[in-house]
């Protein structure tokens, strides 16, 4: 709480007061102590940012350094993939053998439907409790598919055909069965009960237990209590058959319940539409090869921009083109790093990677054969036609390039030149991350002593404050005394004089 001291003390004393506040006071205490506390925080911030900064280097060597690696790997080069001639079939996965699989689908999976008729009762209303010649339909039944059993008891109030088609769901849902009731309107307008597996090759069984509500809803053709086909099959039961050849050859003819075949072509899984023939194409996935060498070409992208962003004073840009071009230098606001390290080590790794040939008898020996070429800042750039030409023509040839580049990278050392700047503790940016860290831990003990040692001296004083201020309280007295004494002496002599 601040003191109005004009107030409290007239004169200069009030003003001395006013003037020096507690927390000027404090502030001057401790004024010393707060320079260095900014001075810590600032080599704080500064540590944070060359941290981030060599992490940023480190990630980026290290993504070039997978994605080169990916680029040696024979299983970049063995990726297929898969097309038919048509959409009779859908294939998927790729590690089949290349080639073409011509094959004939026969018929596709498809489960049992089965729908009852009007022939001896009509239902116009599916809400309506339903009635057989004016009587409520009463009794039990039981509906078997794919092994599962389920029995269905009409309740002695009778139900509607929604009510017994709900019934039914509930009974089959409890079963685990695999069939499902609806309700549909035929063409003449009236209601019937529909029935549809959900297992395809699995036919559908009926049974009246009790009375004759399946012979009433027309779902058999005749009454009684012995096991029934169903009397109006919508759509059979039948599995999905597909044999190899431009003809089906039911004789080599195989089979599936659910139209996926995963057997049928090793390394293929295929899943038949319709009935039909089709030629699946298995060939080498050229797009996928390109993208790993995208990916390599945007990892050293990354890596070269990253780089002259956080650790190059300037560079030189090139302006107009031919005669009329120039040069100029333009320095880098946004430099965190002064260590000469990064740029060394970029331009170590971009000069091995210009001039490195396989000296093999191929077309492809360099970077430059496959279309990959680098611009004045440093940046490759990635020519697809050139690319995919290479990938299509020779792949081992490309990754011959690649394979040849690691182990160039490799050498003169144990890690290498990519690895020993970015991989391990040890490594330029590991050490460097390590050091930065370890005193940014030395500058916030530093820190904690600083507070502590601040918070002493704007106790202390607070303490000086006080006594300084009674101090000066008794001067204000001392010379409100003298005061008083001087104008009391000076009027008795002015009234003596008048005498």
């Amino acid at each position: 709480m601040s003191i109005n001291w004009s107030q409290v003390y007239s004169g200069p004393i009030g003003q001395i007061l006013s003037d020096l506040s507690p927390t000027v006071f404090t502030d001057l205490a401790t004024q010393e102590s707060q320079s260095q506390l900014t001075t810590l925080q600032d080599e704080l911030s500064s540590n944070k940012s060359e941290i981030s900064a060599w992490t940023t280097l480190q990630s980026d060597a290290q993504s070039f350094n997978s994605a080169l690696h990916t680029l040696t790997e024979a299983s970049t080069y063995n990726q297929l993939q898969t097309s038919s001639s048509n959409n009779v079939v859908t294939a998927v996965d790729s590690s089949a053998l290349a080639g073409q699989y011509t094959l004939t689908v026969q018929s596709v999976a498809q489960a049992e439907i089965d729908s009852g008729t009007a022939a001896n009762m009509t239902v116009t209303d599916p809400n309506s409790t339903l009635s057989v010649n004016g009587t409520t339909m009463t009794g039990a039944f039981s509906l078997s598919v794919g092994g599962t059993t389920i029995n269905v008891t009409i309740p002695t109030g009778g139900t509607s055909l929604n009510g017994l088609a709900s019934s039914i769901n509930s009974a089959a849902s409890a079963a685990n069965a695999g069939l499902t009731a609806s309700v549909v309107q035929n063409g003449q307008g009236d209601y019937v009960l529909e029935l549809q597996a959900t297992q395809t090759d699995q036919p559908i069984t009926y049974a009246d237990t009790s009375g004759s509500p399946l012979y009433d809803l027309g779902l058999v053709s005749s009454t009684g209590t012995g096991t029934q086909s169903a009397a109006n099959v919508l759509q059979a039961p039948s599995a999905a058959e597909v044999s190899f050849g431009s003809t089906f050859n039911s004789a080599d003819a195989v089979t599936s319940s659910n139209n996926t075949f995963s057997n049928l072509i090793p390394g293929l899984t295929v899943t038949v539409n319709s009935p039909g023939t089709t030629t699946i194409s298995v060939t080498p996935n050229v797009s996928a090869m390109e993208q790993s060498v995208q990916t390599f070409a945007s990892a050293w992208n990354q890596w070269v921009s990253d780089t002259q962003s956080l650790a190059q004073a300037g560079q030189v840009v090139a302006s107009g083109s031919g005669a009329s071009e120039s040069f100029s230098y333009q320095a880098n606001s946004s430099q965190v790093l002064t260590s000469a390290i990064p740029t060394a080590v970029l331009n170590q790794v971009q000069q091995l990677l210009g001039s490195y040939s396989t000296n093999s008898g191929s077309l492809y020996q360099s970077l430059a054969n496959l279309g990959l070429t680098f611009s004045v800042s440093g940046q490759l750039s990635v020519n697809s036609t050139t690319l995919n030409n290479a990938i299509t023509t020779d792949p081992s040839a490309v990754q011959a390039i690649f394979q040849g580049l690691q182990s160039s990278l490799q050498s003169g050392g144990a890690l290498g030149i990519v690895s020993g700047f970015s991989l391990g503790p040890t490594s330029t940016t590991g050490e460097a991350i390590d050091t930065l860290t370890q005193q940014d831990t030395n500058i916030q003990n530093q820190e904690t002593l600083l507070n502590q040692k601040t918070t002493a001296e704007e106790q202390q004083a607070i303490v000086h404050y006080g006594q300084w201020v009674n101090q000066v309280a008794q001067y204000s007295q001392q010379y409100d005394l003298l005061n008083a004494i001087f104008t009391s002496e000076t009027s008795s002599s002015n009234t003596s004089g008048v005498l």
